[in-house]
């Protein structure tokens, strides 16, 4: 499972940076803090019915209330995502002024917590947002460190464990390249630096046509042309984006079968190697090699 920390929002990621699940902590009865602050920032991106979609899926809670550690499934609204996971880490707010800010081990247990729920779901990108905002709040770097420690932890335990994570890749995420660099130093061999965005190639000037020597000149001879990349067959692509399942590193493999990853999108088992990989060749022609049965 790979850990990234990148700067930008959790409610506002890119397209090509779609994931699963955003996950966001709140208070206990799921009301929305009306002041500045991490509730405000995602009613602004998630529209304006998500007080009364938490308002709908808390009337399906039996004590009206969420346990500190709860959580609930909510529409995602206007997010780039599957389905946004509230988790409540603070009392309500009382007479106006809102609850104090959860702790270190509130923060790491909300975490795993969410890592759980998506793991059962079949989601394999999930969204962190720097948890824990509030009064008496810990730094914001800090947070975002304890949330890739706990991403960590949770890895670890799960794969001595034996369960498969199904949790490829967790983006924790701030849109401030000051916090983003100083928790990145705090948890420097935990975490990744995001590939760069692609850029769309600038198109070449067509060059001259080259005219053949006049007389008895003899004509250069041309170069090899560059061999095509194998490409998958269209009708078993479109086959494998209606029945392909994410890549899964837990699986073992057979030369054949195919998934879709994350990153690569749609690919189909080539071979497998002597050192125990899976090389696999992807929609966009190149082959990769990926761990598997691990």
């Amino acid at each position: 499972m790979d850990i990234l920390m990148i700067q930008a929002s959790a409610y506002e990621l890119p397209t090509s940076r779609r994931v699963g699940v955003v996950a966001h902590d709140g208070a206990t009865d799921t009301r929305l803090w009306p002041g500045p602050g991490a509730d405000r920032e995602l009613l602004s991106q998630y529209g304006n019915d998500l007080q009364s979609n938490l308002e709908r899926e808390l009337d399906k809670v039996p004590d009206e209330e969420l346990p500190i550690g709860g959580l609930m499934r909510l529409h995602p609204g206007r997010l780039h995502c599957d389905f946004l996971v509230w988790i409540a880490t603070r009392p309500p707010e009382d007479a106006g002024r809102q609850a104090q800010a959860p702790d270190r081990a509130t923060i790491e247990n909300a975490v795993r917590a969410v890592l759980d729920f998506v793991a059962e779901r079949h989601v394999i990108r999930v969204a962190f947002p720097a948890l824990g905002a509030g009064p008496g709040a810990l730094e914001d770097a800090e947070r975002l460190a304890i949330i890739a420690r706990a991403c960590s932890q949770w890895y670890e335990q799960r794969f001595a464990s034996g369960k498969s994570t199904g949790i490829e890749e967790v983006l924790i995420c701030d849109p401030r390249l000051s916090v983003v660099t100083s928790a990145r130093r705090m948890v420097s061999q935990l975490v990744k630096a995001p590939p760069p965005e692609p850029r769309p190639a600038a198109s070449a000037p067509p060059k001259p046509e080259r005219r053949a020597a006049s007389g008895g000149g003899s004509s250069k001879p041309r170069a090899a042309a560059t061999p095509k990349k194998p490409r998958l067959d269209e009708n078993e692509l479109a086959h494998a984006r209606a029945t392909a399942k994410p890549w899964d590193r837990a699986t073992r493999y057979q030369p054949g079968d195919w998934f879709v990853h994350a990153k690569f999108g749609f690919g189909r088992v080539h071979e497998l190697t002597p050192e125990g990989f899976i090389v696999v060749l992807f929609e966009d022609g190149e082959t990769r090699k990926l761990v598997h049965a691990r």
